[in-house]
């Protein structure tokens, strides 16, 4: 074989090789619910899931059962959806609603903080609320 055939085997083999490692893995979410946060977390001037800085924030935890079909956990784990509040009033302008550092295989529990803004009025629904996470870490930079 010529070095042109081999450069074009290794590539083809990296990158067949490299697919499997970096496919997302699909998480669903079921049995969600929106609860204040536990005593000690604090209402703040944050930046909220809407960009706005200095914005007035009250703390929500989103809880509920996440089902990864992989058998190993996913890693950097983003979880996005709707949420509306009772006024029918999207409370989050972002798509992506927060991130887990990692889910076990299988079902699990998961708790999830999010800051809304202070003018959202609760109760909250979820819509469309998924996940989605990786075999191995991602690097953010």
């Amino acid at each position: 074989m010529d070095r042109s055939r081999w450069g074009l085997l290794g590539i083809l083999l990296l990158v067949v090789g490299c697919g499997g490692t970096a496919s997302k893995i699909e998480i669903a979410l079921k049995d969600l619910s929106v609860n204040n946060c536990p005593p000690g977390s604090e209402n703040k001037t944050s930046i909220s899931l809407n960009d706005n800085p200095n914005e007035p924030t009250h703390c929500w935890q989103i809880r509920g059962t996440a089902v990864n079909p992989a058998s190993i956990a996913a890693k950097n784990v983003d979880i996005f959806g709707k949420i509306i509040d009772a006024n029918g009033t999207p409370a989050v302008t972002r798509r992506r609603v927060g991130s887990l550092a990692q889910l076990p295989a299988g079902t699990s529990r998961f708790d999830l903080q999010v800051y809304l803004p202070a003018a959202a009025k609760p109760p909250f629904s979820l819509e469309n609320m998924k996940a989605a996470g990786f075999p191995n870490q991602v690097d953010r930079r």
